[in-house]
């Protein structure tokens, strides 16, 4: 088969958005199916790249807009970008003659506001596409003039749409004004080596983490603000941040201005997720939107608590005062609520965390590539047949 995967990502180089459509590539290359690649290009090709293409993939590297550009070029990527059709940008695609395309957004409804055209393509070729949908804004009013009514068709006539939460689902059928019967449930890898709950955690200086993107809906700051709090003050704790991004700066500066940065460390990347909870006691999810964060999914399986804001597939998996505490909304006020439940509770994580591993080994797929190009598969000898 000749599977076509494109990501619509253009914030970022990669992210945890990427980590599914990439491992169900590497797995299709590996049974022997035909791979073609299409992301935007930046200044260093990410290291997942190389190796798709290593194992024989084809790479495309679309332009992307950038405003750091000079003038003329940013002129040049913004035209190009928005006026130029797709089937000049993605003519090595349809070179390839696809079977299927997978189209993966960062966010729910990117095909449809930012890459219209791309879609009109794919109609007029009466190409068989799915789309995965990561994250997705909960609090907003009417939607947007160009998802409201025409996203309509994208979403319908696609084979299936792969959501990461249930709660997505609903949030996209209720902004479509429509059931999508073609909706499917996935979940996103996990970056550990061994699926194992850990043991608990003898350090007497509590040890919170945050294992996110430093980008504009994550909540940092509102952490910030509950930890600067005066109840904070007195209290042992240590703030541990994981992940990169563009706003690392911004936070930098941030926990100068709350007086907190003695108390917090920012670690970067880390490769094997296993190696943050063998040394922090407990997870804090303070994002405004989300899908389901994979970081929750990984916390859970190591034996860890998390408190996590009302957004996205969270409460589909924290149980208030059983696997975790729950923030009503992303806001200071309901997050510190939510963060003195937690801390009044704090000879329970460890019960907490061996509850939270429970759930989620039952409930997490752990090779979601697999059941991911099982659908792929299927939909195209459905078509056949």
């Amino acid at each position: 088969m000749r599977i076509v995967f494109i990501s619509l990502m253009g914030g970022v180089p990669w992210g945890g958005s990427e980590a599914l459509w990439s491992k169900t590539a590497d797995l299709a290359l590996e049974q022997g199916h035909q791979v073609f690649v299409s992301v935007y290009i930046w200044e260093a090709v990410h290291s997942k790249l190389i190796e798709l293409k290593q194992r024989g993939a084809i790479l495309h590297f679309r332009d992307r807009y950038d405003p750091a550009l000079p003038f003329f070029r940013k002129l040049k990527s913004y035209v190009k970008n928005h006026f130029q059709k797709s089937s000049d940008e993605y003519k090595e695609l349809w070179d390839f003659n696809p079977d299927v395309v997978l189209i993966n957004q960062g966010n729910n409804f990117d095909i449809v506001v930012h890459h219209y055209q791309l879609y009109q393509e794919i109609r007029d070729r009466g190409t068989r596409y799915s789309i995965i949908c990561h994250s997705h804004s909960q609090y907003g009013a009417i939607p947007d003039k160009n998802i409201y009514p025409r996203g309509k068709e994208v979403f319908l006539n696609a084979k299936s749409i792969f959501f990461i939460s249930n709660r997505q689902k609903m949030l996209t059928e209720r902004a479509l004004c429509t059931r999508l019967d073609n909706a499917v449930h996935t979940w996103n890898p996990l970056n550990l080596k061994e699926n194992k709950c850990l043991d608990g955690l003898e350090d007497k200086i509590v040890q919170f983490a945050v294992v996110a993107s430093m980008d504009s809906n994550k909540g940092h700051d509102t952490l910030f603000e509950v930890l600067s709090g005066k109840l904070w003050q007195d209290r042992d704790w240590h703030l541990n941040l994981y992940g990169e991004g563009y706003g690392k700066e911004y936070l930098i500066d941030l926990a100068e201005f709350f007086k907190i940065s003695e108390r917090l460390t920012f670690h970067g990347f880390v490769n094997d997720i296993s190696e943050v909870w063998k040394k922090n006691h407990i997870l804090l999810i303070p994002s405004a939107g989300e899908g389901l964060p994979i970081s929750l999914c990984e916390a859970m399986i190591c034996g860890r608590p998390a408190v996590v804001t009302d957004v996205g597939g969270n409460t589909e998996m924290i149980k208030e005062g059983r696997t975790g505490f729950i923030a009503s909304a992303p806001t200071v006020s309901s997050f510190a609520e939510a963060m003195e439940r937690a801390w009044s509770n704090i000879e329970k994580w460890e019960e907490m965390g061996r509850k939270a591993y429970e759930f989620a080994s039952k409930n997490i797929d752990i090779s979601p590539e697999k059941t991911l190009l099982i659908h792929i598969i299927l939909n195209k000898e459905q078509a056949q047949n």
